[in-house]
């Protein structure tokens, strides 16, 4: 027979205070004395009491759900394996933040994302790197959702992120390559606005400014492929700078592409470095690549999240900063 789940009243009586009191001490609102509130909250976990959020959602107004949107998957059909292994890892790690908060979440399969915008029944919304030309922002504003965008930036004041310091990870990157003798670096990148594809691009010519080298650049055209892209952009890119000695790939996906012309040409003397992943764990030999905090993103993203939906105010915006998994 299953345990009956204790209830409010079950810790008002245990604790011999009122049902407001209780729920005060719980809910860290009313005029209780320190004492008495932690007395209330320790009967309670004695009590193994949990507070129901159906229950809280109708008597607060306040929902318990959240929505995470994986936006770079829309544009991934052949890549799919390599986005599905970003998407998961991060949203484990906003399901176990919202769980141990008491929230669920909700995996919203990027498709057709204007239609359910509008009317897609959630309390918070956790948006992954969006393009900033993109009007799904700009609707969710509409609808007065909370939001805080994960791995991107999309230049509002008004909307949280939590993003990786793009320049530390060029940084990481470079210093790598330099310290293997490498000192013709490339960069290959989609023509995307997303801070993934923009913002490592604007943090390699600056790398190079500094370093008064030429900004070996080759552009990956968006299309269903983003492997075909990388592929095709890194051909043209050795056609116009043969002496290139190693790759910066910031989108796996894209260095999956990289490592395929590399393969065609015959240029096991260039290196390559990607975000850590998938495709970097599984080539032969695996690749050096860059920590990306995804999944400490993810955590705190969903954690500002919470406090927003519970406050109705802002978060400050965080940036991590870039580490380097070593494995040449």
């Amino acid at each position: 027979m299953a345990a009956v789940r204790p209830t409010i009243r079950d810790v008002a009586a245990a604790a011999g205070v009122s049902l407001a009191t209780v729920s005060h001490a719980l809910n860290g609102k009313g005029r209780l004395d320190d004492r008495t509130r932690e007395r209330i909250r320790q009967v309670a976990a004695e009590l193994g009491y949990r507070a129901d959020p159906r229950a809280r959602a109708l008597r607060t107004g306040a929902g318990t759900t959240i929505g995470l949107v994986g936006s770079l998957m829309t544009d991934q059909t052949a890549d799919r394996d390599s986005r599905l292994d970003w998407y998961m890892r991060t949203a484990f790690a906003a399901a176990t933040e919202s769980l141990a908060q008491g929230y669920a979440l909700t995996l919203v399969p990027p498709l057709d994302q204007q239609s359910w915008a509008r009317t897609l029944t959630v309390d918070g919304v956790l948006l992954v790197d969006p393009d900033p030309d993109d009007a799904l922002v700009a609707t969710l504003l509409e609808r007065g959702l909370p939001m805080v965008i994960v791995n991107g930036d999309v230049g509002r004041a008004d909307v949280a992120t939590v993003s990786l310091d793009r320049g530390s990870a060029v940084d990481c990157a470079m210093s790598h390559f330099l310290a293997r003798g490498r000192t013709r670096p490339a960069l290959v990148v989609d023509s995307s606005k997303r801070q993934t594809a923009a913002g490592t691009h604007r943090a390699f010519l600056e790398w190079c400014t500094r370093q008064a080298v030429p900004a070996r650049v080759g552009l990956a055209e968006p299309g269903d492929a983003r492997s075909e892209a990388g592929r095709a952009a890194t051909l043209e890119l050795l056609r116009e700078f043969p002496d290139t000695d190693s790759i910066y790939a910031p989108l796996d996906s894209i260095a999956h592409g990289v490592g395929a012309a590399l393969n065609f040409l015959g240029r096991n003397d260039i290196s390559l470095i990607t975000a850590d992943g998938m495709i970097a764990r599984l080539s032969a030999p695996p690749l050096t690549a860059i920590d990306t905090r995804r999944e400490q993103q993810a955590t705190e993203a969903t954690r500002m999240l919470i406090a927003q939906m519970k406050t109705g105010i802002k978060e400050p915006s965080r940036t991590f900063t870039a580490d380097l998994i070593v494995r040449d």
